[in-house]
C-alpha cells in the first residue's frame, strides 16, 4: 500500500546516493566475527541524532499495543526494503508515508509512532545485529 502510493507520488525524484559514515555498522559486523554492542550503540545514538531523535526518548515513543508496534515493524521493514523510499529517508530525515492524504488513521498512528519507526527503520538500513535481536518479530535476523 505505502510503496504503490510512494512509486505514483515520487516518480520523477531521482534517486540519491546513501550518504553514510565511513563507519556503517554494516562494516562494524563484517569486521568481527562477533560484533561490538558499545560500538554498535554509539553508532546507532549518533544516527539518531541525526533525525532528531534522542536514545532516551525511545522507550517513551515505543508502541505499548502489540497490534500497533507489529505495524510499525512492517512499515519499517518495507522502507528499508525498497530502494527508492529508503534514499528518500537517508535523505529528507523523514519517513515517507506521512505525506499521504488518503490513509488519515493510519497517518495519525504512524505520526505517534514516528521516532519508533525510524529508530527501527535505521537498525533495518544499518543492519544492527545486537540491536536487531531486541526487535520482536524478526528473530534476530533481516
Amino acid at each position: 500500500m505505502i510503496r504503490r502510493w510512494f512509486n505514483r507520488k515520487h516518480k520523477s525524484m531521482q534517486p540519491v546516493h546513501e550518504t553514510q559514515s565511513a563507519e556503517t555498522a554494516a562494516g562494524l559486523c563484517k569486521k568481527a566475527a562477533d560484533p561490538d554492542p558499545v560500538r554498535e550503540i554509539s553508532h546507532f545514538k549518533s544516527r539518531l541524532k541525526d533525525f532528531g531523535i534522542e536514545f532516551s526518548q525511545l522507550a517513551a515513543s515505543t508502541p505499548k499495543e502489540l497490534e500497533n508496534r507489529l505495524q510499525a515493524i512492517q512499515v519499517a521493514e518495507e522502507i528499508a526494503a525498497d530502494p527508492e523510499m529508503r534514499n528518500y529517508f537517508l535523505t529528507w530525515k523523514r519517513l515517507p508515508l506521512l505525506h499521504d492524504e488518503k490513509s488519515q488513521p493510519q497517518k495519525l498512528t504512524m505520526k505517534r509512532q514516528r521516532e519508533y519507526i525510524t529508530a527501527l527503520t535505521l537498525i533495518f538500513i544499518e543492519n544492527y545485529q545486537v540491536l536487531m535481536q531486541y526487535v520482536p518479530g524478526t528473530g534476530g535476523k533481516h
